[in-house]
């Protein structure tokens, strides 16, 4: 189990209390790249490197949109959620994605999971150079639906979370893209002045950790001590040593938040496992509940405190 202290759920956005509707392979942009979604499951396609990693061309950039069906609001608050997979497997599809989409739709929000560009030459500057494709298709996504005024999503009201990769390109996304001071790897899609208003943080990392000294953004995350993917403080993704730095998953990112007085709250768990919210058998398990109703609740109170 997670060790954590309980806390009291406030009321609004926390029942689900609408069907839902999807919006199935929307395109939000088109960019030169390898590929945008693979098999999470097949083994892992070194030949689709080999060729395709030689091979760039232009690709439609998709998402699902999921609505709460029959909600009357004037305004809606927004999830974007990326889907992991090491910048090269993975899909908009993926169960969590799916059935967080929904739970969230049910509240009363609009969620939207997200493909976006995946793959890299094996080196670490094509590794870094996926980092930011993906932070620039997610900022792509969210601009797109901030720009469609029939799904009534209110600019100061949205969230982004992701697990593993799409972890890391949330907290891209809202402490460098979306910062105080623009750092200049990502242009804006919305312009300075434009913040997000929470991050779920699920087994993701930073980089480096001054970038948490560029916005206060509120962070909840989980991730195991025992993760074998993700270094849970400071250390090499799948130990890959040869193709990256160091990096500083969610017990560092939170330790500095916290000193920074950002609000972090970390879900330390034990199980040696990556993929939390799913069991052996990759259905989901009895964490990805546990997950949903910690996200449920710390972005409803991130709105509470606001209005």
């Amino acid at each position: 189990m997670c060790y954590m202290s309980d806390s009291s759920l406030p009321r609004p956005y926390t029942i689900p209390a609408y069907a839902v509707e999807v919006l199935s392979d929307v395109v939000y942009a088109r960019a030169e790249g390898y590929w945008s979604e693979a098999p999470e499951r097949a083994p892992f396609p070194v030949g689709k490197m080999m060729w395709e990693g030689l091979h760039r061309r232009t690709l439609d950039l998709t998402m699902d949109i999921y609505l709460p069906s029959g909600d009357t609001s004037a305004t809606r608050p927004l999830l974007l959620m990326m889907h992991g997979g090491a910048y090269w497997i993975g899909n908009k599809a993926e169960k969590g994605q799916v059935a967080w989409c929904r739970h969230f739709a049910s509240l009363g929000y609009v969620a939207a999971s997200v493909n976006y560009r995946m793959g890299f030459r094996p080196y670490r500057s094509a590794i870094l150079q996926a980092e930011w494709d993906a932070v620039t298709d997610a900022d792509r996504a969210l601009a797109y639906l901030l720009e469609r005024t029939d799904l009534k999503i209110d600019p100061d009201r949205v969230f982004v979370a992701g697990t593993s990769a799409g972890a890391t390109t949330a907290l891209h996304l809202a402490y460098e893209v979306y910062g105080d001071v623009p750092l200049g790897k990502v242009e804006p899609c919305l312009g300075k002045g434009f913040r997000i208003r929470a991050v779920g943080d699920l087994w993701g990392y930073v980089r480096d950790l001054s970038v948490l000294e560029n916005a206060r953004v509120p962070i909840l995350a989980f991730q195991s001590e025992r993760d074998p993917v993700v270094p849970f403080d400071r250390g090499y993704p799948l130990n890959a040593r040869l193709f990256t730095d160091p990096v500083f998953g969610t017990k560092a990112t939170c330790e500095r938040a916290r000193e920074l007085g950002i609000r972090c709250t970390l879900h330390a768990c034990r199980e040696k496992r990556h993929k939390l919210h799913l069991d052996a058998d990759w259905t989901l398990g009895l964490r990805y509940e546990e997950i949903r109703d910690a996200l449920t609740q710390f972005f409803a109170e991130t709105l509470d405190m606001r209005g």
